[in-house]
């Protein structure tokens, strides 16, 4: 079945590509936290300290750094289902490889990058394969739906990973996600198509541009630019919270850490719902600048008021507002950036906001580790951050609504 409107088509197999699309998606963000879940074990197991045990996650958004330009170049040249494609390799042939010496911390440290390497590959062409078939009233919700997968994949990982090594062993573990990844493989090249036989939307005039020109291009645009410090912000600021929340939670308000991980689970969980709910009223109303300054106000809001909330109900509503208002502006950000830059430069406009938003990741996390291990407590983290998302509404107020002018 297909809806035929001025002489393009929208394919019901949209929906499938868009699937095997998520399906990969979810299972960097499993392997990217599956031993952060287990990193007490970890230690035991190969004896290492802490700061070791760190680098089988924190390779991830430094690959992302490095990586994140390229594969946006990538996938602009050669089309989302080569790029995509590249990412599903290396995810799933390198997922099995942590299986050869699962003793080894050698072996399962070049595993995690391996899979690192191919996570720019996968996360830059969500809004390629949405402008490829996708009709422009359903972008944002094509996004959202991406974006969702990877707060899928961070639940299965922080959660089931724990549960299996303790009832089925680590090997088990490593073996039942290894299959995961292979299947991904089968999955995608089996059933992603490059392209429907007939476009969804106005297809852009095509010319050969290299992609230092096309990031040249990209940042002649003032609103893009804009949206870039925006993404540095806002992925920068999740990341910190992500990390320390549960710390905040228990010094700050002395909430013991399972009810602090049940607030953050529940945090992630509203913000799954929010990455289906808000893109889907975005592309009802076609605006994205007041969800924006929605997440920005609303996450301002909810950081002061976790400085001052106290007791576990308090802060549940607090996580749950937090989670469904600043966790879906990322599909949000990437919509706008495909709207913005046109859909030539629809994988190098997301990996450049990766870039951004991974190496404020690095570098804001130590940040509030650092002010924090100064003053003995998270009141200053936590300003500064809620001061960063005050700069970020400022910043969203003065960029023009993309979803207007590329009606």
């Amino acid at each position: 079945m297909e809806q035929a409107v001025s002489g393009y088509k929208s394919y019901r197999y949209r929906w499938v590509v868009l699937a095997v699309y998520m399906y990969i998606s979810a299972l960097t963000q499993l392997y990217w936290l599956n031993f952060a879940a287990i990193d007490t074990f970890i230690e035991g197991r190969f004896s290492i300290p802490p700061s070791t045990v760190m680098w089988f996650t924190l390779v991830f958004p430094l690959v992302q750094v490095l990586l994140s330009m390229p594969a946006g170049m990538v996938i602009d040249r050669k089309g989302f289902k080569y790029g995509v494609g590249i990412g599903a390799l290396f995810t799933g042939v390198f997922a099995m490889l942590r299986l050869v010496n699962t003793d080894s911390f050698t072996i399962l440290l070049i595993s995690q990058i391996g899979i690192a390497v191919g996570q720019p590959f996968v996360l830059n062409g969500v809004t390629k394969l949405v402008v490829t078939w996708f009709p422009q009233k359903e972008e944002a919700t094509a996004v959202g739906l991406g974006s969702l997968a990877l707060l899928v994949g961070m639940m299965v990982g922080l959660g089931a990973t724990p549960a299996l090594v303790q009832y089925l062993g680590f090997e088990t573990m490593l073996l039942i996600y290894g299959v995961l990844g292979v299947l991904g493989i089968l999955l995608f090249f089996s059933l992603a198509k490059a392209h429907p036989a007939t476009p969804p939307r106005e297809v852009e005039v095509q010319q050969e541009i290299t992609g230092w020109q096309g990031i040249k291009h990209i940042l002649k645009i003032r609103d893009f630019v804009m949206l870039g410090f925006i993404a540095l912000i806002g992925i920068g600021v999740f990341n910190g919270l992500a990390t320390w929340l549960e710390k905040i939670l228990n010094e700050l308000h002395e909430i013991p850490m399972t009810d602090a991980g049940i607030i953050s689970a529940i945090l992630v969980l509203s913000g799954i719902i929010g990455c289906i709910v808000i893109p889907m009223v975005s592309d009802r109303i076609r605006k994205r600048k007041p969800f924006l300054l929605l997440a920005s106000a609303v996450g301002t809001v909810c950081i002061v008021a976790l400085m001052v909330a106290k007791g576990y109900a308090a802060n549940m509503v607090n996580g749950i507002f937090l989670g469904f208002f600043l966790i879906s502006a990322l599909p949000i950000m990437l919509t706008m950036s495909a709207e913005i830059t046109g859909a030539r430069f629809a994988g190098i406009s997301v990996g450049y906001l990766q870039l951004l938003g991974n190496a404020a990741a690095v570098a804001i996390v130590p940040i509030m580790e650092s002010i924090h291990g100064l003053t003995g407590q998270y009141i200053l983290p936590l300003a500064l951050i809620a001061g960063l998302l005050g700069i970020s509404f400022v910043l969203t107020l003065v960029i023009r609504e993309p979803a207007a002018q590329s009606r």
